[in-house]
């Protein structure tokens, strides 16, 4: 209910389908009513519980908009080479492997480290693919010039690289203090919150690249650029979630070491 509106957005004439959006909000406030209330008694489908747990909860809120915004490049991307330029959808695939690629050769490295380095890891590696969208962008600037997927190649591998270090080490450090009778219901909802992510960012950033199809006459260069500023924007504010989770355990980690080290903050000695 909540992403049929943004999805129908151009086909679904009328305002009766924003009535969707908070219907589908109350099911959802429902839901968590009745699984609290079941885990009196029983096990739940999600233990509500592990919203208790910080990393948890700031780990698939990265995890949710992350997938909102990295998951829609490809799908403008495409649209934008195949029917805005004329590439075969051969070319089309192959144009978006330097992403591939940088994203699996990273994943192998933040796997191993993730553990040494912790959520720093994963807000370099969403910098990283912020700063691989904008240089995309960048490098389109002035219109479709020579040969798209070549030039586009050296960035979208930046973005892949920084994507390799975001969702696996992000999964890791989320689940990290989920306790293992919970494990199979956190990694559960986790999958599902980047799920509902990446629908989410298609309809909201394939609307935006529409609309501006529309208002600039068919200009497919207009339209993939204002929706990859807006991807890039979103893994932006996942990258705001990661910096937020840092601080906050830096000073989680000093407040800890004067209670060590002076009882400041707890019991007397």
């Amino acid at each position: 209910m909540i992403l049929l509106p943004l999805v129908q957005r151009e086909q679904w004439q009328g305002s009766a389908k924003w009535l969707l959006i908070p219907v589908g909000l109350l099911l959802l406030a429902g839901f968590a009513l009745w699984e609290r209330r079941f885990a009196r008694h029983a096990t739940p489908l999600f233990d509500l519980r592990l919203f208790g747990l910080r990393s948890y909860v700031l780990g698939s809120l990265i995890g949710l908009i992350y997938f909102a915004g990295f998951t829609a490049i490809f799908f403008v991307f495409t649209l934008y080479l195949q029917i805005g330029l004329g590439y075969s959808a051969l070319v089309a695939g192959v144009a978006i492997t330097p992403f591939a690629l940088g994203s699996a050769l990273a994943s192998a490295l933040g796997g191993r480290v993730v553990t040494r380095y912790g959520r720093p890891l994963v807000a370099i590696g969403l910098l990283a693919v912020v700063v691989g969208l904008i240089a995309t962008d960048l490098v389109l600037t002035g219109g479709p010039h020579g040969d798209v997927p070549l030039r586009t190649a050296l960035p979208l591998l930046v973005a892949g690289l920084g994507s390799g270090l975001v969702i696996a080490p992000n999964q890791t450090l989320t689940l990290a203090e989920v306790p293992v009778p919970m494990a199979g219901s956190g990694a559960g909802m986790l999958q599902t919150g980047q799920r509902i992510g990446s629908a989410a960012g298609i309809a909201a950033v394939g609307a935006l690249f529409f609309s501006t199809l529309a208002a600039n006459r068919d200009d497919w260069a207009v339209a993939f650029r204002h929706s990859l500023l807006l991807a890039a924007g979103i893994v932006a504010l996942a990258l705001g979630v990661a910096v937020a989770d840092i601080i906050a355990s830096r000073r989680q980690r000093k407040e800890g070491a004067l209670v060590n080290a002076f009882g400041i903050g707890g019991a007397p000695s």
